[in-house]
Parts: C-alpha cells; sequence; structure tokens
C-alpha cells in the first residue's frame, strides 16, 4: 500500500498547521486593489463633477455679463436689432415682460435719439446649480440723448437670474438693486 501524496500546499512537517501564506496574500492583495481601484473611480466621478459645475458657473456668468451688457448698450438708430438681441437672450417672466414693453420702450428710445453704451465694471455669482444662477452684475452706461448730447454717465447694480436651456444660459428674471 502506497501512501497518498501530500497536498501541494502542505509543506509543513507533521504537528505543524500547513501554511496558507501566498493565498492569503493574493487574496489580501486582490481585496486591496479593488479598494484603489473603488476610490480612484469616485475621485474621478468627484472631479468630473466639479469641473462641471465650475464650467456651469463660468457659462452662467458670461451669460448675465452679455444680458447687462444688451440692456445698456441700445442705440435709437438700430433699436429693432438691440431690442431683439435681449429678447434673444432672455426666457420665461423676464422675456414676457420685456416682449410686452418693448413697444413703448422703443417708442421712448426713438423719439429721444438714445445711444448707450455699456461697460461691465464687475459680476459675481450669488449662488449656482448646473442648471441656474443668480448674478450680480455692475454696468457703467454713457447715454446720449437729446437732453444730453454730450452724455451722461450712469451705474447700474443688476440681479440676474440665469437658467441653462441646452446649450445656452437665458436670463429669466432681472431686478435693479441698489
Amino acid at each position: 500500500m502506497t501512501e497518498p501524496d501530500a497536498p501541494a500546499d502542505a509543506t509543513a512537517s507533521p504537528g505543524e498547521a500547513p501554511r496558507r501564506g501566498p493565498v492569503v496574500l493574493i487574496a489580501v492583495l486582490s481585496v486591496l486593489l479593488l479598494l484603489l481601484a473603488a476610490a480612484a473611480l469616485v475621485g474621478a466621478l468627484k472631479l468630473r463633477e466639479a469641473h462641471q459645475r465650475d464650467e456651469a458657473r463660468a457659462a452662467a456668468l458670461v451669460a448675465a455679463r452679455q444680458e447687462a451688457l444688451n440692456l445698456t448698450s441700445i442705440d435709437g438708430r438700430n433699436i429693432d436689432t438691440d431690442l431683439q438681441r435681449v429678447l434673444d437672450d432672455a426666457t420665461g417672466g423676464f422675456k414676457a415682460d420685456f416682449t410686452q414693453r418693448s413697444k413703448d420702450l422703443k417708442t421712448v428710445l426713438t423719439e429721444n435719439q438714445v445711444i448707450a453704451e455699456g461697460k461691465v465694471l464687475e459680476a459675481a455669482i450669488v449662488r449656482s446649480d448646473n442648471d441656474s444662477a443668480t448674478v450680480l452684475v455692475v454696468v457703467d452706461s454713457n447715454v446720449k440723448n437729446k437732453a444730453a448730447p454730450q452724455g451722461r454717465a450712469n451705474t447700474y447694480r443688476m440681479q440676474l437670474d440665469v437658467e441653462r436651456h441646452g446649450n445656452r444660459w437665458l436670463t429669466s428674471a432681472l431686478q435693479f438693486v441698489g
């Protein structure tokens, strides 16, 4: 009768427990590798989310600055184009309100031969998420008209609410603030 072959991992002498070192080491390293991969994935997702949030904030800020500039740079000689530029970047209640007031505004600006040139001085985001933002904008506008042919400087402080519509950010609300 022959003795059965000893298992391959049983290199221990009689009375000692068999060695499982390589199997345990491989299992521990596998678990650590999986944890490391999961941590890298979570980090990459958070980094991507932060990048998207930063891009949304930057785009919202650009849109609010542009709409404030559109509102303060109006030429009575090109009034239809200038008013349409404001409406093109508007949505919701602001668009409805501006559309309603445009006819009277057009009459006043044309009759008084208004030429206004705005310049954004400062802009900052008050709050934002990936689809909306509230932005404060300070604009200087040099306004020339019949009463002030040499021009008069005006400073406006505006709060604009902007919303993402597809790839565009549109102004949904505007108020002048002190």
